[in-house]
């Protein structure tokens, strides 16, 4: 099962950006576990909007304070060593562009 996984993992990581960057955020949490440390920085950005994408969507409040975080993390990700991938202007803007996401998926709920 091993080779599966990697197959699996492999044929994620070919996908074009705005395929990945449809995947669900669990998806993208589980991958980026099982990737090697080469892949993160891609994987990064798809994670960071799709995180963002479901908890606004899910709770329009959060807007705000997701969009902040997003933008204080990455700083922090410079200033603090253990982070997986490397802080960058595209983890924040995939962050940003996921809020906008999520607050337009609530208002298709209303």
């Amino acid at each position: 099962m091993p080779g599966q996984l990697t197959d699996d993992v492999e044929k994620i990581l070919n996908l074009p950006d705005n395929e990945l960057r449809q995947l669900d955020h669990a998806q993208l949490y589980m991958l980026r576990d099982k990737a090697p440390p080469e892949t993160q920085d891609k994987l990064a950005s798809a994670e960071h909007r799709a995180f963002a994408r479901e908890a606004t969507a899910e709770n329009p409040l959060l807007a705000l304070p997701i969009a902040l975080a997003t933008i204080a993390y990455q700083p922090y990700k410079m200033l603090v060593p253990g982070s997986r991938s490397h802080a960058s202007m595209n983890q924040a803007a995939q962050g940003l562009i996921g809020v906008g996401e999520g607050i337009v998926n609530a208002l298709k709920k209303i």
